[in-house]
């Protein structure tokens, strides 16, 4: 996947993506990866969880440049183990299913990475497809206190290898929502934030998250409880309702 239009010995991208049964999924996330246009180097990392259904033969067939496939505790414990594995400056996560937006998102990422160096997450938005149809999830409203309020989906960011290192690995004692709890921290240790106006991925929303739905909630309102009082954050989310109704009702997109 390196570029030969690279000028050091590392990628700029490491795209992760982490796997287990998933074959109906991989042809179109794999197909999207190549498409990009990206003029830095890219690195594709696979953490399979021991397929069975042919998918880690396949995905080894593949060539990525990263590729482990063994048995793990969960999808925080492989994305974790990329982590480790990853040698990009900045990481993503494109699991099976999930494809990019277009094939011009890594080059526009760089672009935005290179016109404000000092970032540390850089993300945009996500289109969610599946039985309900596609529904474009905006992040416009995002700051480092609302994430508390609202969410971020780890499809949309990019974020610098240093936040890991600052910030530690996935808590894998979450199951749906560590992505969620290490963005706060993150943000909450100053993480530098820069938005891009533009969708970086298609989002698949028949996950475990929604398969599980109930359970998921009430997980992630426990970590919101970790770093808030219950009724500060019931007033935080209803504030950030309310803006973004009031904006829908204004005529802008939200």
């Amino acid at each position: 996947m390196n570029s030969a239009h690279d000028s050091v010995s590392f990628p700029a991208f490491s795209v992760i993506t982490v796997c287990f049964n998933a074959m109906g999924g991989l042809n179109q996330t794999v197909a999207s990866l190549r498409q990009q246009t990206a003029i830095a180097a890219v690195e594709w990392v696979v953490i399979d969880g021991a397929s069975t259904d042919g998918s880690a033969e396949w995905l080894a067939a593949q060539q990525p440049d990263v590729f482990v496939s063994e048995p793990d505790r969960g999808i925080y414990d492989a994305m974790n183990k990329a982590i480790g594995r990853a040698s990009g400056q900045w990481l993503f996560f494109l699991n099976a299913g999930d494809t990019f937006a277009d094939a011009h998102v890594l080059r526009d990422v760089q672009a935005a990475i290179a016109a404000q160096p000092g970032a540390d997450i850089v993300y945009g938005d996500v289109v969610y497809f599946g039985q309900q149809g596609d529904r474009r999830h905006r992040f416009h409203w995002l700051t480092r206190r609302r994430l508390l309020f609202g969410d971020l989906c780890h499809q949309a960011a990019f974020s610098s290898r240093a936040l890991f290192a600052a910030h530690g690995q996935f808590d894998t004692s979450l199951r749906w929502n560590a992505d969620f709890d290490w963005f706060i921290r993150a943000f909450r240790g100053g993480a530098r934030l820069q938005y891009l106006q533009r969708d970086i991925a298609r989002f698949h929303d028949a996950g475990a998250h929604v398969q599980a739905a109930e359970r998921c909630a009430a997980e992630r309102q426990a970590v919101r409880t970790r770093y808030t009082p219950l009724w500060r954050w019931q007033l935080g989310n209803w504030a950030l309702r309310a803006e973004l109704k009031l904006r829908r009702l204004a005529g802008q997109e939200t």
